[in-house]
């Protein structure tokens, strides 16, 4: 049974290691911002152009706003296939 319970503790860190990879990207349609997310949505990278404000504080507002969740949808949607490639091959091994 303390096998078993190893066992799946192995497997469950090694679908978080993997998970906790992944991240998110998304450009704003000007390509004035670019930013980067992890699964939990938090900013791991973001760059700016230097005309990124041209347009004023709240369209830039929006663009980062409209990026951020499009980089966050990303991450998760890519943190899921992830995870069902695991544990698909884990269960082909005969794990789960």
């Amino acid at each position: 049974m303390s096998e078993d319970l190893e066992q799946v503790a192995r497997q469950v860190a090694e679908v978080n290691t993997a998970v906790a990879e992944v991240r998110g990207t998304a450009f704003s349609p000007d390509g004035s911002v670019n930013i980067e997310v992890d699964i939990y949505g938090t900013i791991t990278d973001l760059r700016l152009t230097d005309f990124a404000m041209e347009r004023g504080p709240e369209h830039f507002a929006q663009l980062v706003r409209d990026c951020h969740e499009r980089a966050h949808t990303t991450a998760l949607t890519e943190a899921r296939r992830v995870e069902d490639r695991i544990r698909g091959r884990q269960h082909s091994r005969g794990a789960w």
